[in-house]
Order: C-alpha cells, then structure tokens, then sequence
C-alpha cells in the first residue's frame, strides 16, 4: 500500500465497522473479539492514528442525542434520568432536545445530529415517518416507543397489553361504569395502542363505556375537569392512558366532590415517580423505563459498533399492574 492506510482500511481488513474502529482508537469499550480484530489489523496495516483528528473528533464521536416530545411529566422526567446514567456508564455524553411534538423541530434536530456527525439518536418520536427516512442512513437512529421507519429499530412497553390489563383490572374490582380518558394526538401513538386495545377488549366482552378525549389545546385540565364535573357521579372506573390525565382526573374528582375518590377507581399508565424516593399515588400499568432505557442504548451501541441490525426489529417489554403507594397527594 503506497498511501498511509486510513482507519476505513483497518475496518475493511478487521470485517468491522468503521465506528467500532473508532471507539477502539477513542478508548471505548467493544466486544472483546472485535477489539482483537482491530488490534491486529492495525499492527498488520502499519496504521498510526492521527492524533490531532481525535482530539477534534472525541467529544462528537461520544455524543448521543437523546430526543424527547416533552421533559414536562415525571415519566419523561425518569426517562431522562436512566438515559443520562446508562449512557454516561458507556462513557457517552447525553445531549438532550425537546422537540415539543414538532415535526419541524424534529426534523432540525436530526439535521444537526447528521451535520455535527454525531455517535447515535435515540428518539421517542410524535414525528412524521419521512423525517427518519431522510436520515437513517446518515445516523445511527433508535426509536422508543413508536415505529418510525423500517430501517430504525423499535424499543416499546406492551401497550395493548397494558390496555387490556386495566381493562381486566377494572372488571377484577367489579366496576361497570367506565370512562376511557385520552387526549388528542398529531399521530398514531402508544396512548392509541393502548385505548384501541382496552376498548377492543371490553368491545369484545359486550360491555359498553364512555370515552372523553381531550384537545391538544392548553385548555385540556380545564375540559377535564369539567366533563368530571357533568359525568363524575355515573362513573366507577377510570383509565387514562397516562399518569399525568389520571392525576388530572383525581384532583378534578377532588375538587368537584371528595366522595368521588372513593366511588370511582382511576387506572394510569407509566408508573414514574417525581424523584426515586416518591411514592405512587395511583393505580397505574407501570412501564419498565429503566429497561427500555437499557434496551434501546444497546441496539444503539450496537449500531455504532457496525454490527447489523435487522429491519423491522422490535422489543416489546412487558408491563405491570401496580397500586398506589399512596392515596393523598
């Protein structure tokens, strides 16, 4: 070889990515038989890395974006939380973005992430397909939650099996009068899966209930509140497709007549807590964020690895049923 071999050629003669070659130049960790692999090719190669490329390149080549719709909720809160620790723990540096449930932002967030050629995004997406088919070859793409495109992989809790568990949990408790509680959203999401599995369940069982979706306007608590206000007294059970719509609904029923909290049993669905040291303060079908977390970071590094990752790949979780820790909040 007349040319000084560069690190494409380590990774063409190890039969290894060229991100994995570049971890092992930066000192991250691989798989043990990869990083022989290097090891050797670049002894046989004759391959001295550029030190000054390094130092420009370490603190984007260990960069992660981590892009969420929202840090408003503790469940967004908590997922934050583990993604900061687990990515840190591979020695990655978390950058956060909130794409407040824009396409547009989304879509900019990612331009950036490609332009400044960092390791990976993993994205809880309220976005539009096409923004992922743009950029999936570019970027080392993850998606929690929602399928975005074929080629990214799809880390998610069961949310139809969460939804037909709060259905079965309610008829358990012997409720009969019950209301769906959502709110709108801009596309077809796990909050979706999880009302069109518990309505599908008890569709199937004959049994009728009411439904109450909320707008996407910031008015949504106060349109809660008063259909509780007008329907509260003919209901007895509750699921909201989240905690923050189910806590919405206990303070409303709080407010509107405290003998309520005792006639109408509420099911969310997360299972965060404000701080690790917080209770529960309502039934919900809990969601295992630290595993999706876990999850979703080691398809990611796995990516960034070079190894191949299948399309269509998907790892669903399964979630529980959890009570309150607490009644007062």
């Amino acid at each position: 070889m007349n040319r000084k071999p560069t690190m494409n050629d380590v990774a063409r003669v190890a039969g290894v990515g060229r991100g994995t070659v570049s971890n092992y130049i930066n000192g991250r960790k691989i798989k043990e038989e990869n990083r022989q692999k290097v090891d050797k090719a670049i002894k046989e190669l004759g391959y001295i890395p550029n030190l000054q490329a390094r130092e420009l390149k370490t603190s984007t080549n260990s960069e992660i974006v981590f892009i969420v719709p929202t840090n408003w909720t503790s469940f967004f809160s908590e997922m934050i939380f583990y993604m900061q620790e687990e990515l840190s723990r591979h020695h990655y540096k978390m950058i956060l973005e909130n794409s407040h449930s824009s396409p547009q932002e989304e879509k900019e967030i990612l331009r950036m992430a490609a332009l400044n050629q960092v390791a990976g995004v993993i994205t809880m997406s309220y976005s539009d397909f096409y923004n992922f088919t743009d950029f999936s070859e570019n970027l080392n793409l993850v998606s929690i939650e929602r399928q975005v495109s074929p080629e990214v992989p799809l880390i998610s809790s069961d949310n139809k099996g969460g939804g037909i568990l709060a259905a079965k949990q309610l008829l358990k408790m012997h409720r009969k009068h019950l209301l769906l509680l959502s709110r709108e959203t801009h596309h077809h999401t796990g909050t979706d899966l999880r009302a069109e599995a518990f309505s599908q369940y008890l569709a199937n069982k004959g049994i009728k209930f009411k439904r109450f979706r909320a707008s996407l306007e910031p008015s949504y608590r106060q349109e809660i509140y008063d259909y509780l206000k007008k329907e509260g007294e003919s209901l007895d059970g509750i699921f909201a497709v989240t905690d923050e719509y189910g806590m919405i609904a206990k303070r409303a029923l709080a407010q509107i007549d405290p003998k309520l909290l005792q006639q109408i049993e509420i099911i969310g669905f997360d299972g965060a807590r404000n701080s690790q040291s917080s209770p529960l303060f309502l039934d919900t079908i809990q969601q295992p964020i630290k595993k999706l977390v876990k999850e979703a970071v080691h398809i990611l590094l796995k990516k960034i690895d070079g190894e191949t990752v299948e399309n269509n790949y998907r790892k669903i979780l399964p979630v529980t049923f959890v009570k309150a820790e607490r009644d007062s909040f």
